[in-house]
């Protein structure tokens, strides 16, 4: 199984087993010409940081009421892959749900 979340500024986290993968945005890519998502980075997680993205990843799949119907500007995006089925969702600013996956991406980066 594997994630990878985009976050509202185009920075891309991929979790796959337990290892989280930070790939930000560059200036040379971003709208802005000046945005920098900051350093890349490779961490492998603790298990109870794996169970609580994990948990968070999953429960933004569930939450129907936090999804958009397309990507706009400041969304995200969470993609999940089992083998060859994959889902895609668009989650919107502002919900319960960027809110928790954003806070807890947060902590991780912190550590």
């Amino acid at each position: 199984m594997k994630y990878t979340y985009v976050d509202g500024s185009g920075n891309k986290y991929k979790l796959q087993n337990s290892k989280l993968t930070y790939i930000p945005l560059t200036p040379e890519n971003s709208s802005s010409g000046t945005y920098s998502g900051g350093d890349p980075f490779v961490l492998e997680l603790e298990k109870i940081d794996l169970i609580r993205l994990v948990d968070v990843f999953e429960r933004a799949l569930w939450s129907e009421s936090d999804h958009s119907n397309k990507r706009r500007m400041g969304s995200g995006t969470l993609f999940k892959t089992v083998g060859e089925d994959w889902k895609r969702i668009y989650l919107s600013y502002g919900s319960t749900s960027i809110n928790e996956i954003d806070a807890i991406l947060k902590s991780i980066k912190s550590v």
